[in-house]
């Protein structure tokens, strides 16, 4: 039995009863089952009133939410047709227009840079020139020592050092100068000979032949007991044979060979008058 037939059972009985007029317990009872019943059904139909009035608020809010969905599709949309009409109007050939100037301006900008290390190189140089000037320029000065004092500006080993690494690194120029000032200060040190040496080995180097002759004459005059003597009578000869002075070159191999026979420039020395 549902619970309708079963309410219209209960309020029949109920209407029923007076017209007995015979109340009894079991009656009493089912009166008040019946207002408990009617309570129950009122709770039923609030609850679901309650429900009725949500749910019609979640179909309220799905409908704006399609609507939005709906309005954001037909944008979408809208802006695809803009997109394709901006091609077919030329918006492609444009950005095709732009991207070969930004091409063009790269390449510019990388031209700029490597002639900005081009000129950083040319600096760094042209900074090492002026160094080595500097040096030239200091050492071609009058060098006046301190009144009460004779000491030299540099030491000897310094001065000697820097000379050798300016002939090996091909600044014969000053290479020179630090020789000369070498014999101008320390004429009476033990590597003088050398410095008197490397002069006359410059000027032959440089062909100077003139100069070099000079030069190990003067080594072989002021340092006689130099080991240094052979040699520089070797490089003699060559700077005669130069200078096409053969007989004079004939001479300085006799002189070697004689003097010096057991050295490596006398084994070099071929016989008077050879090469």
């Amino acid at each position: 039995m549902t619970i309708t037939r079963y309410l219209v059972v209960v309020v029949s009985i109920a209407a029923a009863l007076p017209a007995a007029d015979k109340p009894n317990r079991d009656i009493q009872e089912l009166q008040r089952d019946v207002a408990q019943l009617q309570e129950l059904i009122k709770g039923l139909q609030q609850g679901l009133d309650q429900r009725f009035s949500a749910l019609g608020g979640q179909i309220q809010g799905m409908a704006e939410s399609v609507e939005k969905v709906n309005g954001t599709v037909a944008s979408l949309q809208k802006g695809l047709d803009q997109i394709a009409q901006d091609q077919k109007s030329g918006v492609v050939p444009a950005v095709a227009a732009q991207g070969s100037r930004v091409e063009q301006m790269s390449g510019t900008v990388n031209t700029m840079q490597q002639a900005l290390a081009d000129l950083t190189t040319a600096i760094n140089k042209l900074q090492t020139q002026i160094v080595d000037v500097n040096n030239a320029v200091k050492l071609m000065q009058p060098q006046v020592a301190a009144p009460g004092t004779e000491k030299p500006p540099i030491g000897a080993a310094d001065l000697i050092n820097n000379a050798e690494g300016d002939r090996l690194g091909g600044k014969v120029e000053l290479a020179l100068q630090e020789y000369a000032q070498y014999l101008q200060w320390y004429a009476d040190t033990p590597m003088a000979h050398v410095a008197q040496f490397q002069i006359g080995m410059v000027h032959y180097g440089t062909k100077d032949y003139e100069g070099a002759v000079k030069d190990f004459d003067t080594l072989q005059q002021k340092y006689p007991d130099s080991t240094k003597v052979p040699d520089a009578l070797l490089y003699k000869r060559k700077s005669l044979q130069a200078l096409k002075r053969t007989a004079e070159a004939a001479a300085v191999c006799q002189e070697l060979r004689k003097n010096y026979a057991g050295s490596d420039a006398a084994k070099q020395c071929a016989p008077a008058g050879g090469k």
